[in-house]
């Protein structure tokens, strides 16, 4: 999960301490998967039919995420097809009036050859071969039986040419078909797991209510968060910091844009539950809409959290981080560098969000921030 993130941090290591050989750098990066991998069971942890439920909602929300990036990557190809579609188009459109043109010269020339094999006076002159006219004459006459020639060739290319065009667009109008129906085989498998994932997450919502009220379940979603923040810390307190030529988070403060296209459903501070507040906000958006990250940084987490569904986290230096939950898809992994306004994730409503949905919060040294002061 962590993978990215603990190469660059022992490559970094390695070269303060050279003598250190790969064989331990190895080990090293393997105990601490292993903690994280430790963390991450004992932050998702349950217990009897709980924690099946737990398994099959996050096995669901990996499915509906790659389901999704398949009919991301589906959509991308077909409008690639479609863009080459056009462009044959314009060249078929262009061929068919260069075509038209050349007929039309075509058609002119032969006027004239008809005229000139009609013409009395013209067939005097070339009778006399010391005629300097007549000289003139047979010039102008090859000259247009040349042209005349190289027409009719031009139009024979032209015409070859236009059905290579169309025999290309109809292979582009198949593969069009074909991926259609690749894509709506993929959406119709989407809604089947969404439909899956909702009777899943209802029983688990039964199951749990057995157990602990709304306020606790909150709660330990609040903090299996915080603990995965405080380890995030520890792991990222060593990396070198790499801001490059953009501009330090707190200089963007009321500066960037919201990650999302959407209205605020629940505000920074109200009320969750008889005792919970929201940490961030909520962001009511469309199934599949573009999550975009506020700012320049590192990924520090993609992956699947209780409570949170499919989640990214972002470590902007300097302390400050923010959070994106509730997604569809993911786009980016842990490691990764990403630039302001890149896309990372898709809108969904994994965790337990009943509607799509973008939860989205920003930290300074793990304490919330409200998010509606530093974007716009």
């Amino acid at each position: 999960m962590f993978k990215a993130i603990l190469v660059i941090l022992f490559i970094s290591s390695y070269s303060l301490h050279a003598q250190q050989s790969e064989a331990e750098l190895q080990v090293g990066i393997e105990n601490i998967q292993s903690k994280l991998k430790t963390l991450k069971q004992k932050l998702n942890n349950a217990y009897g039919k709980e924690k099946q439920l737990i398994d099959e909602l996050e096995h669901q929300d990996r499915v509906i995420s790659s389901v999704s990036n398949q009919i991301s990557e589906s959509n991308q190809q077909l409008q690639e097809i479609i863009k080459e579609i056009s462009e044959i188009n314009e060249k078929i459109e262009i061929s068919n009036h260069s075509i038209e043109r050349q007929k039309n010269e075509i058609t002119e020339l032969l006027k004239l050859q008809i005229y000139l094999n009609h013409d009395k006076t013209l067939k005097m002159l070339l009778i006399n071969p010391g005629n300097e006219a007549d000289i003139q004459s047979k010039h102008r006459i090859k000259y247009l039986q040349n042209k005349l020639f190289n027409l009719i060739r031009e139009v024979a290319v032209e015409i070859e040419n236009l059905e290579l065009l169309k025999s290309q667009r109809e292979k582009l109008f198949e593969q069009e078909n074909h991926k259609k129906e690749i894509l709506e085989q993929q959406q119709a498998e989407l809604l089947k797991q969404r439909k899956q994932r909702l009777e899943i997450l209802n029983n688990l919502k039964l199951e749990i209510a057995k157990h602990e009220t709304e306020s606790e379940t909150l709660n330990k979603d609040q903090q299996r968060l915080q603990q995965l923040l405080n380890e995030i810390q520890v792991l990222l307190s060593d990396l070198p910091k790499d801001l490059g030529l953009n501009k330090s988070f707190a200089q963007l403060r009321g500066q960037m844009k919201q990650p999302v296209d959407g209205k605020y459903i629940r505000s920074f501070n109200s009320q969750k539950s008889e005792d919970t507040r929201w940490s961030g906000v909520v962001i009511q958006s469309d199934f599949g809409n573009q999550v975009s990250a506020i700012a320049y940084g590192r990924v520090a987490f993609a992956d699947w959290l209780r409570g949170f569904g499919m989640l990214v986290i972002l470590d902007h230096q300097d302390g400050y981080m923010s959070l994106y939950g509730f997604n569809q898809s993911i786009s980016v992994e842990a490691g990764d560098w990403v630039e302001e306004r890149q896309q990372i994730a898709t809108v969904g409503n994994s965790g337990d969000m009943p509607i799509p949905a973008l939860y989205f919060e920003i930290r300074k040294d793990a304490i919330p921030q409200n998010p509606k002061n530093w974007v716009k």
